[in-house]
């Protein structure tokens, strides 16, 4: 079930970033599947930012790790984004 439900998140996922970068599709296809993934990708890294801010107080040594970790997905998300989509049309 695990694996199932691992190969539809991945088809969705990998085939919203495919579609979205596709010039071809229709604006009102691409612009709701961008905000999909950046939402997705959005709440995971705030999700580790949160953890490693409240991890501050109990482990500060974990809390720093994980607050370095979301700030480098951050930035290269960001990257990442610029790359793929504004860039691109240049």
């Amino acid at each position: 079930m695990e694996f199932i439900i691992e190969l539809i998140l991945e088809l969705l996922l990998e085939g919203s970033i495919e579609v979205s970068s596709n010039k071809k599709v229709s604006k009102w296809i691409r612009y709701p599947l961008i905000i999909f993934i950046v939402t997705i990708f959005l709440t995971v890294i705030l999700l580790i930012l949160y953890l490693g801010l409240s991890l501050l107080n109990d482990w500060l040594l974990a809390g720093i790790f994980f607050l370095i970790i979301g700030i480098i997905m951050l930035v290269s998300s960001i990257i990442k984004f610029k790359k793929l989509y504004i860039e691109k049309k240049k």
